[in-house]
């Protein structure tokens, strides 16, 4: 059994312990873009209080937690699909609406092209460069759709992004929905760190599910609130396209525990003033010291990680991520996403504690490789 292989992503500190031989609670985890505020008070206080509710099953519709997300968005309940984590409501998408072909902007989260091979659809890439800072032009992603408009049945967007960390304006996104509305074309948008951005949800675009039909958001709680154990994740979209989600939704995928957070949400807003605050300073902070660093290139992040570009020779980012992790220092390789190779990472913004002993390891082993 390939490890590796069977989970490509961050955040694998079993594995690490195992390899390295470290106890899990000495690893410093830069590979998972987790906030470091850690799981709130209020939504550890629910869930202790829900440990008695495990006697019974779940409710399989998710009732009371799309009721709850609907009062923090500002949408309708009916527009609102949970699922055991964003990776579950991504599958379930692909096999509800029987997409032939899809355009990926790239590099972005691998699992979408997972999905469209799992379910047989052909994905076609909108590349995304790195001589400007991985930005998507939004004029040229139309003009690639518009020439290609027949193959496509729906683009893909993340944003912000994985791994690049940039963020599209809402109005291109905006742009982008009504083109693709005259189209016949799904403009599926991910927001799983939307609320760890600079504005928080008014970069999100889900006030607009009810003016557009071709429009879904996958949405997570995970990042936010610390809770990748947990596993919760939601679709929001028109109630054509949520009923046919639900149909093919596995019963109780989301438990009892998880169900507890959407009766947090409504005491959450302390915990995100908190988290913007954080997010502000230690973002701009850690970036600034990251471009300190010789010979390494930093791209600008819009949320809570950064991609660094290594140097061209002699150093991986296989070998830097060995070396890190044998000092007890996870990072992501990120030389697996499409258009990326094995001179790029992905590094995660945590507190300042953790962000001064990581750039102390970092810069150390830059130096040892580099002497």
């Amino acid at each position: 059994m390939d490890e590796n292989l069977l989970n490509p992503h961050g955040g694998d500190i079993y594995r690490a312990s195992r390899v390295y031989g470290c106890s899990k609670e000495e690893i410093l985890d830069y590979s998972a873009n987790i906030n470091p505020l850690g799981v709130p008070s209020g939504l550890k206080q629910k869930l202790i209080a829900g440990i008695d509710d495990l006697v019974n099953y779940p409710d399989p519709y998710c009732n009371g937690l799309r009721e709850n997300i609907s009062q923090y968005l500002g949408i309708r309940s009916e527009n609102i699909v949970a699922g055991n984590g964003a990776s579950e409501v991504i599958f379930l998408l692909f096999e509800a609406l029987k997409l032939k072909s899809v355009m990926i902007p790239s590099p972005t989260f691998c699992e979408y092209a997972k999905a469209a091979e799992r379910y047989g659809t052909e994905v076609y890439y909108h590349e995304l460069k790195e001589e400007t800072g991985y930005e998507l032009n939004m004029e040229l992603l139309i003009r690639q759709m518009d020439s290609m408009a027949y193959k496509i049945d729906a683009v893909i967007l993340c944003n912000p992004n994985n791994p690049t960390s940039t963020l599209v304006d809402r109005s291109d996104l905006l742009r982008l929905i009504d083109y693709a509305s005259g189209k016949n074309i799904y403009v599926i948008v991910d927001e799983a760190f939307i609320e760890l951005t600079d504005g928080g949800n008014s970069n999100s675009v889900a006030d607009c599910i009810v003016k557009y039909c071709n429009l879904f958001i996958i949405r997570a709680f995970t990042k936010l609130f610390a809770i990748p154990g947990l596993r919760l994740g939601y679709g929001i979209g028109s109630p054509d396209v949520i009923n046919a989600l639900w149909e093919k939704k596995l019963l109780w995928s989301v438990n009892t525990l998880a169900l507890c957070v959407g009766e947090f949400l409504t005491d959450s807003g302390e915990y995100l003033r908190e988290t913007t605050k954080w997010l502000v300073e230690e973002k701009e902070w850690f970036y600034s010291q990251l471009k300190a660093i010789k010979n390494i290139k930093v791209f600008e992040p819009k949320t809570n990680f950064v991609l660094v570009k290594l140097p061209d020779e002699g150093l991986t980012s296989g070998m830097l991520k060995d070396k890190l992790a044998s000092r007890g220092v996870l990072i992501r390789d990120a030389g697996n996403f499409v258009f990326l190779n094995d001179r790029f990472i992905r590094i995660a913004v945590k507190d300042r504690k953790s962000n001064l002993r990581f750039l102390k390891v970092f810069e150390q082993v830059l130096q040892t490789i580099n002497a």
